[in-house]
């Protein structure tokens, strides 16, 4: 009786251990399950039509390597990446993107968008280095909306507005918009100043002389640095924004800087930095309201004038507005002046208003504020602007993605199904010893 009870005890023993080794396989396989993610973020916002937009990918435990493969919609453009050149390829008759990875957790590339409206969806994979395919998380659709006017390319220039020592290294902001798919920089800098680095690859910076050349893919804004010179003076930078139409637009914004020694007394000039309307020459018809913006970069008094005629004076202020709602047919020369009482510094920016009886090809409305009225002089001659152009995209055909094998991760059905087996023969077992025991 003895020895059959110690059967039974080593049989129960047994079982038990089968157990416990079960489970920890199973615990072991499910912690060494891999969670294998790639996730997309697109812009919560619309974007305009024919604009670039940044699209971000995080990804986490492919492996060693591995590679994300991204469709766009037909009408879409790829641009650039964060990545290395060598580390992109892009298959043009498929509009599909294939991205190697080695240790990165996330990157971004940048996309024109289609030039018409609509709602669009991008689709892609993660392979992981055993060959495994999961799909993107995240974000699939982007709306693009119509544009609301042909805007003019800009490029605006932001200076440190303390001074700088001498030998000091400084930073530099350009941002630029409406240059198209693709655009150019061309920065011109005084002598003894030398360039240092910037934001963008070092393959979209050209540096000759005292010219750098910065290639534009996509970007609405990036930074450069240079060093001063060992000379006390007040020093021009100029540049000019070249767009995909080959159109050269100054470069506005900040343009003067001031080198010398800590404790100097600084005097930086008075700058119109921007302006809206953007365009130098702009339409209304009669008795139609319109408004003009000027912001400085200082406090200044500003002056209103047409043809020479003040019409509105605004005291130390860095933004100031004109509207007007009752002016005559003709074409004026309407002009902001800005002037800092105490140095006695000023800037100017003039704009060409054509009043018409009828609503002219390019006309521009605005809100209307308070107005103003002024008899002005004689109709000014008005200047032809430039005519631009963005070209459409090649559209591309959209591939159907293939369907993602989905990695098997450990259940506990197999190890159910042992223990039942194990129990099956226990019992059998005990009832056997049972039956001897008769």
């Amino acid at each position: 009786m003895k020895k059959s009870k110690r059967k039974h005890v080593l049989a129960i023993i047994g079982i038990a251990l089968l157990l416990v080794t079960a489970v920890l396989t199973m615990t072991a396989g499910i912690v060494n399950a891999k969670s294998t993610t790639a996730t997309r973020t697109l812009p919560a916002e619309p974007i305009s039509a024919d604009e670039s937009f940044l699209v971000e990918i995080e990804v986490s435990d492919y492996g060693n390597n591995g590679k994300v493969l991204e469709t766009l919609p037909k009408g879409f453009c790829y641009l650039k990446s964060t990545l290395d050149t060598e580390s992109v390829n892009v298959n043009e008759s498929t509009n599909t993107l294939r991205f190697t990875l080695a240790v990165e957790t996330s990157f971004t590339y940048t996309v024109r968008a289609h030039d018409e409206a609509g709602t669009y969806t991008l689709s892609g994979e993660l392979i992981d280095e055993d060959g495994k395919y999961y799909d993107i998380d995240g974000d699939t659709e982007i709306k693009v909306e119509e544009a609301e006017v042909e805007m003019e390319p800009t490029a605006t220039r932001t200076l440190p507005k303390e001074l700088v020592s001498e030998g000091e290294v400084f930073t530099i902001e350009l941002e630029t918009s409406h240059y198209g798919y693709f655009g150019k920089v061309v920065e011109t800098f005084p002598d003894g100043f030398v360039y240092e680095d910037s934001t963008l690859k070092p393959e979209s910076v050209e540096v000759e002389g005292d010219t750098l050349e910065f290639e534009l893919w996509g970007e609405p804004s990036f930074t450069y640095t240079v060093t001063a010179p060992d000379d006390e003076d007040t020093y021009t930078f100029e540049g000019i924004l070249i767009d995909e139409e080959k159109n050269e637009y100054d470069v506005r914004g900040d343009t003067e800087i001031v080198v010398g020694e800590e404790g100097d007394e600084v005097t930086l000039p008075t700058n119109i930095t921007a302006w809206k309307p953007v365009d130098a020459v702009v339409n209304n018809t009669k008795s139609e309201s319109r408004t003009f913006n000027a912001s400085i970069n200082q406090p200044a008094d500003i002056s209103w004038q047409i043809n020479g005629t003040e019409v509105q004076t605004n005291e130390s202020v860095t933004d100031a507005t004109y509207t007007n709602t009752s002016f005559v047919i003709g074409t004026w020369n309407v002009s902001a002046i800005a002037t800092n009482a105490t140095t006695g510094l000023s800037d100017m920016h003039t704009w060409i208003w054509c009043v018409t009886a009828t609503p002219t090809a390019n006309m521009t409305s605005t809100p209307t504020p308070t107005s103003a009225v002024a008899t002005a002089p004689s109709p000014l001659v008005t200047p032809t602007p430039k005519s631009k152009h963005s070209p459409i995209p090649t559209s591309i055909a959209t591939p159907t993605p293939a369907k993602s094998a989905k990695p098997a991760i450990p259940g506990f059905t197999p190890v159910f199904a042992l223990a039942a087996i194990f129990a099956v023969a226990y019992i059998r077992l005990f009832r056997k010893k049972g039956d001897e025991g008769r």
